[in-house]
């Protein structure tokens, strides 16, 4: 007969607990009940726990009968930071000291702070010699884990493992998503957590920082569903009720007592639906980001679990908002939910029985080394050499005290700046997510400057280059049609004589948004008014554009003299050509 624990998930105002068989083949849960926190006893999967909260859990343990002795912990903070990493195929016991080896290429972190767990993704590559292992590597402070092992010696009780909730939820659900991609969505009160399962494989892990804790708010702030004086009360009225809706219903006709009470219950709607949207447009982001990078074929199926899968109304707005068929999860393969659960809502409580599936095995560190000191004492058998060892002892401790002596003040002060530097390193764990945001949004930035600089073109100071064309060309000049596509311009003018002509192509190879060489006369006719015999000369200039984002150069002293006759009498040239 497999042993029972006790699983428990601990939300901001709610504790989940349930009584399951622990590393069973066969799943079968007990007893399942929910405990109110009270105050606040939890902060971002940190625990700090009160002698209320331990004495409310106590009693609630007591009034279940519930019996076992070991307990496992089910977390999701935003302070586990994970990472897929590949590693050659090496024994399934060797893989741990693998990861520990390159933890420091993983996370970038005083790792002596940290306690690392792993989880296998799968396999990658076919030929036995080139194959590795891909693995989802977490590290949790190890600051986090003390809060745990802190109420479970309150309660009495041993602690037998901590398992993160992606990877609880996934080993109910993996026999359920043997075949293709599937996604999990667990609603929680303050946060959500959106997976894929790929054929049994746990490939795709993100934390979306919105819950329903506006959508409670929002429901005890009225009383168009009764009086709600609870997280609790608030939860089975959303269960039973149709508080979330796609849209608003039709206004009242009548100003009678029946209408204004509807309008009430339509504004009360209203409200819970805008406290919703920002929860949905986050998992809608989340499961397009999922869906455009993946290449193993289109999502099969959407589930939905935790605190809010049951909320009436959810699945569907969350079906409408991404067009995807979304169900909430009522059963899964190896677990009969519907027959271990009495209650009709049990979605809250998927992540805390499957925590005593295969848990990842959190420890603290002290517990680590405890165990490695018994392995090894329960290793050592053999000759009694006491009377050896103490007679080498006591020629080591007098040596050990004239050695000692000088350093100890050293070690000391090492000691206390060790401690200062560690303490250090811990307030700044926030700073990880911060900096792995601000990479990720330079790397947009980045690649959102290369589209708008491949887009740019010298059509954008068009205005700014017919101002430098009516600033600097000459009065004499009429210009009698103009055109312009990206790279160059074509302008049509007429003048009184070639030496005109001449200086208003010259005065075009000054400007700034023009390259001078390419400034050309494509024709040149000269004409005579029949009637009047006045002369007029007709041509075409076309010039190139600078290119995007040139810089002119130091203006150069004008030419004078010579020298400007010179470019004249070039530009004149060209044109007699």
């Amino acid at each position: 007969m497999a042993a029972k624990a006790i699983a428990i998930e601990i939300g901001y105002s709610l504790t989940k607990v349930c009584e399951v068989d622990y590393k069973a083949k066969t799943h079968k849960i007990y007893k399942s009940f929910t405990v109110s926190n009270g105050a606040e006893v939890i902060n971002d999967g940190v625990l700090v726990i009160s002698p209320e909260y331990v004495e409310s859990l106590r009693s609630a343990l007591a009034a279940n009968h519930v019996k076992a002795k070991q307990v496992v912990f089910t977390i999701t903070s935003s302070k586990i930071a994970s990472r897929e990493v590949t590693i050659p195929y090496v024994k399934e016991n060797r893989i741990a000291d693998v990861v520990n080896a390159n933890a420091t290429d993983y996370f970038p972190v005083d790792l002596s702070q940290y306690q690392l767990a792993h989880t296998i993704l799968g396999t990658i590559g076919e030929t036995k010699g080139a194959q590795q292992y891909k693995l989802l590597v977490m590290a949790v402070p190890s600051a986090l884990l003390s809060g745990y092992y802190e109420l479970a010696k309150a309660l009495k009780l041993e602690v037998a493992a901590i398992d993160y909730a992606s990877n609880s939820i996934f080993q109910v659900v993996k026999e359920e998503c043997a075949k293709g991609r599937h996604m999990i969505v667990k609603i929680d009160e303050r946060s959500s957590l959106v997976m894929a399962v790929e054929n049994s494989v746990l490939s795709f892990t993100r934390s979306v920082s919105y819950g329903v804790e506006e959508v409670l708010e929002t429901v005890m702030n009225t009383l168009c569903w009764g009086e709600v004086d609870s997280v609790e009360q608030a939860i089975r009225v959303l269960q039973r009720n149709e508080c979330i809706a796609l849209e608003e219903s039709p206004e009242a006709d009548s100003e009678s007592a029946e209408a204004v009470e509807k309008s009430a219950k339509d504004r009360a709607v209203e409200d819970v639906r805008e406290a919703v949207i920002p929860l949905i447009n986050g998992i809608t982001r989340v499961i397009d980001y999922y869906a455009s990078r993946g290449s193993g074929g289109a999502i099969e199926r959407i589930l939905i679990t935790g605190v809010g899968a049951d909320f009436k109304g959810m699945g569907e707005l969350l079906s409408h908002e991404i067009n995807m068929p979304v169900a909430v999860l009522k059963e899964a393969a190896g677990w009969n939910l519907m027959r271990n659960f009495k209650n009709e809502c049990f979605s809250e409580y998927i992540a805390c029985v499957g925590a005593a599936v295969a848990p990842l095995g959190f420890k603290q560190e002290s517990e680590k080394r405890g165990r490695d000191k018994a392995k090894k004492e329960g290793g050592e058998k053999g000759t009694n050499w006491a009377p050896l060892a103490y007679s080498v002892f006591g020629i080591g401790l007098a040596a050990a005290a004239a050695l000692t002596a000088v350093p100890l003040i050293s070690y000391a002060k090492l000691t206390k700046v060790n401690m200062e530097l560690k303490s250090e390193a811990g307030s700044l764990e926030d700073i990880i997510p911060i900096y792995n945001e601000y990479v990720e949004v330079k790397a947009e930035r980045a690649v959102a400057g290369a589209m708008y600089e491949a887009t740019e073109s010298r059509n954008e100071g068009l205005e700014e280059f017919l101002g430098e064309l009516e600033d600097k060309l000459p009065a004499n000049v009429n210009v009698i049609s103009f055109s312009s596509d990206a790279y160059e311009v074509s302008i049509n003018m007429r003048v009184q004589t070639k030496d005109d002509a001449g200086a208003a192509v010259e005065q075009m190879r000054t400007f700034q948004s023009l390259i001078p060489e390419r400034v050309t006369v494509a024709s040149l006719v000269e004409e005579e008014n029949e009637e009047s015999g006045e002369r007029v000369v007709n041509f075409t200039v076309t010039a190139a554009y600078q290119d995007v984002g040139y810089m002119p150069e130091e203006e150069l002293p004008e030419e004078t003299g010579a020298a400007a006759d010179s470019v004249t009498d070039g530009a004149n040239a060209d044109m007699a050509e």
